[in-house]
């Protein structure tokens, strides 16, 4: 993700916008290592080419997330979303990455979970955190 993070703002301008509705969330199970240094992480490439989540009510390459939004906070610049969720679904999951698929599949952010969660037909739900997905914090 420092990749994509890099190329936000250096001259190759890879221009993410946060707050359109076409970033997707793709879970993934225990066997991938992520690689944060990689130059251009993306879903489909290793090590993001494996171990994707299966099952029944999961559709590979993840879901949308939905109602975005970006705003100056306290000092904080906050990216936020909808909490996610996977209804009626039968998966296993170690944590997510958000990827943008009209930029070449550019990975922007990944959480990981700390251990692994499953649903057996229910409701697989990632309840973010009150700052948000993702907080760039500008205060000394």
């Amino acid at each position: 993700m420092g990749g994509t993070q890099m190329d936000q703002w250096d001259p190759s301008d890879l221009s993410i916008d946060l707050t359109v509705e076409t970033m997707k969330a793709a879970f993934w199970g225990a066997s991938v290592t992520p690689d944060f240094s990689q130059a251009a992480p993306a879903y489909g490439s290793a090590p993001w080419n494996s171990g994707e989540s299966s099952g029944a009510g999961y559709t590979a390459g993840g879901i949308l997330i939905l109602n975005t939004t970006l705003a100056l906070v306290s000092g904080q610049l906050r990216w936020d979303a909808d909490n996610l969720q996977i209804t009626s679904s039968t998966i296993i999951a170690h944590g997510y990455i958000s990827y943008v698929p009209s930029i070449s599949n550019r990975i922007f952010h990944a959480t990981w979970f700390g251990a692994e969660f499953e649903t057996q037909d229910g409701t697989f739900l990632v309840t973010h955190d009150p700052v948000g997905l993702a907080a760039l914090d500008y205060t000394p």
